[in-house]
């Protein structure tokens, strides 16, 4: 289990994150939502050890240093952006730079190359990373984080420069190897209903704290929608048992008195 205990993420003086709590179970994936600037990234960015924070970050009964980071936890940013001349494979291959040796066996590259064909990305192997369209590049660097193994992968939308097709792809690729592996996913989403769909859980925030956090049927709600994105919302559940999320209009800030 990965326990999030009172982080709290500051910036020039200013704070971004406020005593945030959270516990996420092995083999699950779990849709950190909310309004621009309300603290995702900061967040995915502490738990990664990327940036400096107050609070603890436990994998299990251990409490997590910068080291203890680097060897348990990969993180993938919204920009993966990249004019490197390293190849394609090179990239994925740099997932385990930490066991690599000075020769990179057989085995090692095979199984390189089985990432990406998870992606059907194989044919780009020998291509330029710095070569390659913005979502293509991110489907790279998304290999790259599960041919690593990590016991926590973290995502800052990992959907975001992708099209239906692929969206769909690549969370049910992550929600596999969550189900498969018992990797614990965190995923900061602007998509709700493809959060509905693959979540196992959803963390909203709002002004930097948790505003709700539970299973999908039990936290997207409109009343929740309208607390945290000041929107009025309609949440049906369609004929595949998915819930569906339709923003109806934009709500003042202004009360009617």
């Amino acid at each position: 289990m990965l326990k999030i205990e009172n982080i709290n993420v500051g910036y020039d003086g200013t704070a971004v994150l406020h005593a945030i709590n959270a516990q996420f179970e092995p083999g699950t994936l779990t849709a950190l939502v909310g309004p621009n600037g309300t603290g995702k990234s900061s967040l995915l960015k502490a738990m990664a050890g990327l940036i400096p924070s107050k609070g603890v970050v436990r994998l299990g009964d251990l409490a997590l240093n910068s080291a203890g980071r680097l060897s348990s936890i990969a993180y993938m940013p919204q920009d993966t952006g990249a004019q490197s001349s390293l190849t394609v494979l090179e990239v994925v291959l740099l997932g385990r730079l930490r066991s690599l040796g000075l020769r990179v066996g057989d085995d090692i590259r095979a199984q390189a190359v089985a990432a990406l064909q998870r992606f059907r990305l194989e044919g780009f192997q020998d291509r330029a990373i710095g070569a390659l369209s913005g979502g293509q590049r991110q489907l790279v660097f998304l290999s790259q984080s599960l041919f690593r193994g990590p016991d926590v992968l973290l995502l800052d939308e990992p959907t975001a420069a992708l099209d239906l097709r692929h969206q769909l792809i690549v969370l049910e690729r992550i929600k596999e190897t969550c189900r498969t592996s018992g990797m614990i996913a965190v995923a900061a989403m602007h998509d709700l209903t493809l959060a509905a769909r693959f979540a196992d859980r959803i963390v909203f925030l709002h002004d930097g704290q948790v505003a709700a956090d539970g299973p999908p049927a039990d936290v997207l709600t409109p009343q929740i929608l309208e607390q945290v994105y000041r929107v009025a919302a309609e949440v049906q559940l369609g004929p595949s048992g998915t819930l569906h999320v339709s923003p109806v209009r934009a709500l003042s800030d202004i009360s009617a008195g």
